[in-house]
């Protein structure tokens, strides 16, 4: 019976987390006002950087942020992908995995990149796959 207390119990943590991280979540979606990729993209020293990759991590966090009040959350280069969004590291795997593919975006060898274990932001994010060098069969 305790058991059954205890998953109850862990079940309301879980929701309430939900809710408060939607919330949160909702609030900083309200304050920033509308997604500008634009401004997105000026975070970026766009002349060096490939914007292709800047538009597709754009596109896949959108999707994966979701909507508030029924437009998209407004990303900024700087955002936190822990502290921010409280985004699982699997998640952003697939994130990654996502954008890598779609681009051709060799996934082979990351130890090599400047940006290996720094991947903390989205601009990072960008960068990192910036690079990463591209795939042959691309």
């Amino acid at each position: 019976m305790e058991v059954i207390y205890i998953i109850g119990f862990l079940m309301v943590v879980g929701v309430i987390s939900y809710i408060l991280d939607y919330f949160k979540m909702k609030n900083l979606a309200i304050d920033r006002g509308e997604a500008n990729i634009c401004e997105y993209a000026r975070s970026f020293d766009f002349r060096n950087v490939d914007t292709k990759i800047m538009r597709e991590v754009w596109n896949e966090l959108q999707n994966f942020l979701g909507q508030y009040n029924g437009k998209p959350f407004p990303l900024k280069a700087n955002d936190l992908f822990d502290k921010t969004y409280n985004m699982d590291p699997d998640d952003l795997d697939d994130i990654y995995w996502s954008v890598a593919d779609r681009l051709g975006i060799d996934t082979e060898n990351p130890e090599t990149n400047p940006y290996f274990n720094k991947v903390t932001s989205v601009k990072n994010l960008v960068l990192f796959l910036h690079h990463q060098p591209r795939s042959n069969n691309a």
